[in-house]
């Protein structure tokens, strides 16, 4: 079974962001805790342990892990939805 990793950073911070008292507060917190979640992944990146898979797509981004010792790192991440495929 291969599982497929997507980052939802987008969703992340614009579905939390409450509407009906909007700030830009509430957004600069929404998104610097979206980036929070991100920053480990950057670190990943330059270290070659994985990459952000072309898809054309930004929302979900969709990563391989080239390096098997960050998988768990990866998906208790909460920015990261794990999906099984058989």
């Amino acid at each position: 079974m291969s599982k497929t990793y997507l980052i939802w950073w987008h969703s992340q911070f614009i579905d939390e962001i409450n509407r009906d008292s909007l700030s830009i507060e509430d957004i600069i917190d929404k998104t610097n805790k979206s980036i929070k979640n991100l920053e480990k992944f950057k670190v990943f990146e330059k270290e070659g342990k994985l990459k952000v898979k072309q898809t054309g797509t930004i929302n979900p981004i969709y990563i391989e892990i080239l390096d098997k010792s960050i998988e768990e790192e990866v998906v208790n991440n909460p920015a990261v939805e794990v999906i099984d495929k058989k």
